[in-house]
């Protein structure tokens, strides 16, 4: 497995950690499975036992997220119903994010004394900025990890997603999906979180965040003529071209794009097709010259850094 990030930009770890206690399998994550915790803050998951990788806790005073982590993004998390001897869920590559908040309309406007978009979230009715922040965890997702912009077209609201519904996928399904899902999709779970969250609108919230990050404009009232449209960056080849031991034409690729932006002065000789300690701190050096990239500043090649070094 080539490099990728492990960690998310800013999470809280300390005592919400729990890798050390369950160290989890390796995965290369093509899914993101969401969740809702059903209550107003972050639990301990039975010390661990039953915790997602990532708990996003609204933050309301500056109405975006506390972002807690409890294990690595390339190490398996244990959210999700696994039973013996069936498909494998936790483990089938998918990085899981709870929700802090609900998704059951009995708390739609109040829980208790609690008032909703005030106190905690109701997910399938959230305020606009909880959608926005879960779409920019999203796009990070994608640029990081390839995760697909799609999913589901069905998702049942609360109670009606619980147990064996029309959206839950089959064996096959989620042996072969690819993108975002939630606990309410997963075969061998009964749960129906997170609920009819307007998935649509989120992920085009996303796909706008992508298509700013990778250069894209909106209209604007100028009478200038528009500028030349820069030519499309190549296809990202995959992770896989990249590292430790690999030798072909995308690493002479990337090397030659690397001295003509100015991230060459690791290079004794000059790029080649075969991957060296230079490479790794040349793209390092490129990554912290750009905000997008500096929270996983660490050498390896992943579509953002590819787009954006094409750009």
């Amino acid at each position: 497995m080539t490099t990728i990030p492990t960690l998310y930009p800013g999470a809280i770890r300390g005592t919400h950690f729990y890798g050390d206690t369950y160290p989890g399998d390796l995965m290369d994550p093509n899914v993101l499975a969401l969740h809702t915790t059903e209550g107003t803050d972050v639990v301990s998951y039975s010390n661990g036992a039953e915790a997602p990788n990532l708990t996003a806790k609204p933050n309301f005073s500056k109405k975006g997220f506390d972002v807690y982590q409890h294990f690595l993004l390339n190490r398996s998390a244990r959210a999700l119903v696994n039973l013996p001897g069936g498909v494998e869920t936790n483990t089938c590559n998918v990085i899981q994010l709870e929700l802090v908040g609900t998704c059951d309309p009995k708390h739609a406007k109040t829980w208790g004394k609690l008032t909703a978009g005030v106190d905690y979230i109701y997910w399938p009715d959230a305020p606009e900025w909880a959608y926005d922040a879960l779409a920019e965890l999203i796009a990070w997702m994608h640029q990081h990890f390839d995760i697909p912009l799609s999913g589901p077209s069905e998702w049942l609201p609360y109670p009606s997603s619980y147990g064996k519904t029309s959206a839950r996928m089959s064996f096959a399904e989620w042996n072969a999906f690819r993108g975002i899902c939630g606990h309410m999709h997963a075969p061998e779970n009964y749960h129906g979180d997170p609920g009819s969250i307007p998935f649509a609108a989120i992920i085009a919230k996303a796909k706008a965040i992508v298509a700013k990050a990778s250069g894209g404009t909106s209209g604007g009232g100028s009478t200038k003529p528009p500028a030349p449209k820069p030519t499309a960056p190549p296809a990202f080849p995959g992770r896989q071209f990249f590292g430790p031991g690999k030798t072909n034409a995308y690493i002479k690729q990337l090397g030659d794009r690397l001295v003509k932006k100015g991230f060459g002065k690791h290079y004794r000789v000059g790029p080649s097709q075969s991957w060296g300690e230079a490479d790794r701190l040349n793209v390092r050096d490129f990554q912290l010259s750009r905000k997008e990239l500096r929270g996983d500043a660490d050498g390896g090649v992943g579509p953002l850094t590819w787009r954006l070094l094409f750009s």
